[in-house]
């Protein structure tokens, strides 16, 4: 794994030991800015230094919250150059802020302007997904290897549920091969599998949160699985008939400031733990005086 670390060091001598390169805070090259929105649905821009790079993407501290496979821009101010990335996964948080690591979405791009040490050869691992528990071979190497060994897990999408998912390392055989890169949907191949699958107006990316829904007065605390744009999927022990109308917040923590949505409940089916899944789209304000 190549990486250029930005994190303080005791000393600053340049090239180190495998290939990676240290420098102290004050001989940091250069500031970058993020654009994007956050974990619910703001938009921000906040400017800081990433702590490691890559040739192919970053990993950066913020204070905003991102969700697994959202899409946001850096821009290098040195430079004044962009490149939209993708968000991999989260590696840490603490009270300095969370640490996400992103890759871009060209592997062309070039916004560091710095040289790297030649590629090593990509770890291959076994990971499980976790909705369907298919098995697959993935090569993964740079900053998917850095948010992998903090995490033991990635978040990608997967071809048999039609939709992102947590994937867990494991011992299981493979049962799908994937390419090296993080592996995105094809429409074409899409439409003809799935049809109602691509019908999705909003991506859905898999998160794992606690949700609060509150109907007639009484709030439900609930697992949620997956969030889109438009919508969330959500676990829980009581039954929404579908149509019923809700107020929503995702995600949910207990005595802060929680904003809640109106939402519509599309679909529900009871799972064999007796606990209810249920599908959930939000309401905009204009349906409302329909």
């Amino acid at each position: 794994m190549n990486i250029v670390s930005l994190l303080p060091c005791a000393e600053d001598k340049g090239i180190s030991v495998a290939g990676q390169i240290k420098m102290t805070s004050p001989n940091i090259p250069f500031t970058i800015e993020i654009i994007g929105s956050d974990l619910y649905g703001d938009v921000f821009m906040e400017r800081t230094r990433p702590l490691t790079i890559h040739p192919n993407g970053a990993s950066i501290l913020i204070a905003h919250k991102l969700a697994p496979d959202s899409e946001i821009i850096i821009r290098n101010l040195e430079t004044n150059e962009e490149a939209t990335a993708l968000v991999v996964g989260q590696i840490r948080e603490d009270q300095t802020g969370s640490l996400y690591g992103v890759a871009f979405l060209d592997a062309a791009i070039n916004l560091w302007h710095m040289q790297f040490p030649s590629a090593g050869t990509a770890d291959v691992i076994r990971l499980e997904c976790g909705g369907c528990r298919s098995v697959c071979a993935v090569s993964i190497a740079n900053i998917e290897m850095e948010v992998f060994k903090a995490r033991q897990e990635l978040t990608r999408f997967c071809s048999v549920c039609k939709s992102t998912k947590i994937w867990k390392a494991t011992v299981r055989e493979v049962t799908e091969v994937k390419a090296a890169s993080a592996p995105k949907p094809d429409p074409a191949a899409a439409a003809k599998a799935a049809p109602k699958a691509e019908a999705r107006k909003y991506r859905r990316t898999a998160m794992k949160v606690a949700a609060c829904i509150r109907y007639h007065g009484r709030e439900d605390i609930v697992d949620c699985e997956d969030v889109s744009k438009g919508g969330f999927r959500f676990t829980g022990l009581t039954e929404y008939p579908k149509g019923t109308r809700v107020e929503a917040s995702v995600p949910y923590t207990k005595s802060s400031m929680n904003i809640f949505s109106l939402a519509a409940i599309v679909h529900n089916r009871k799972l064999p733990d007796r606990r209810f899944q249920h599908g959930a789209t939000y309401i905009k304000v204009q349906e409302l005086t329909r």
